[in-house]
């Protein structure tokens, strides 16, 4: 590649990033339905011409902003150890969503899709995806503990938490709250209050 390819594909390379960072401000903004290329194309400094000269439509945008949201998303961590008390268990997953609110690529991410409605429900999956290995986590530590409905506990548990750190992309589920909360009451006195 000659000196002046390579000067070309540095400078189509930082037009790239320049609209794909307006993109991301954009949508977190307004979300996928009210944002516009031309919108992108203003914040970028750029022609709409320009904006869809490197991406074809918005949806193709949008894909790529979710993606390069997703790319900065740590590994989950999960213990191995299938015997922690409910309590540790609880407690570590707390501190991993923390550690997640920490990340602008998560925040970035989730806020996108609260203001989105159309065009999200693979991000929304790609999200529930991601923090699964969490769930079954929580639910195994509950089905230890013999804890009936574990599933829909733990999935509750990591809403709540979720929801708290400004994470949550969906409503939350219909089901007896204070159900849970007496479930995590109990999680959290310590093995002396078990039966």
């Amino acid at each position: 590649m000659n000196a002046s390819a390579k000067r070309w594909e540095r400078v189509r390379t930082h037009t790239r990033a320049c609209i794909l960072e307006a993109a991301a401000q954009a949508f977190e903004a307004s979300g996928y339905d009210d944002t516009g290329m031309h919108q992108i194309a203003e914040i970028a400094g750029y022609t709409k011409a320009t904006v869809y000269a490197h991406y074809r439509d918005k949806a193709r945008l949008f894909a790529a902003v979710m993606e390069l949201h997703a790319s900065g998303f740590p590994v989950v961590v999960v213990p191995s150890d299938p015997e922690s008390e409910l309590k540790d268990v609880l407690a570590h997953v707390a501190l991993e969503i923390q550690k997640l609110t920490q990340l602008a690529a998560c925040r970035r991410f989730c806020g996108t899709l609260q203001r989105s409605a159309n065009g999200v429900a693979f991000y929304a999956e790609l999200w529930d995806a991601y923090l699964a290995p969490y769930k079954a986590y929580i639910c195994s530590a509950m089905a230890l503990e013999g804890i009936d409905m574990a599933e829909e506990h733990a999935g509750l548990y990591l809403q709540l938490l979720l929801q708290a750190s400004a994470l949550q992309v969906a409503p939350l589920a219909p089901t007896s709250a204070d159900a849970t909360l007496s479930l995590f009451r109990r999680a959290f006195q310590g093995p002396s209050s078990r039966d």
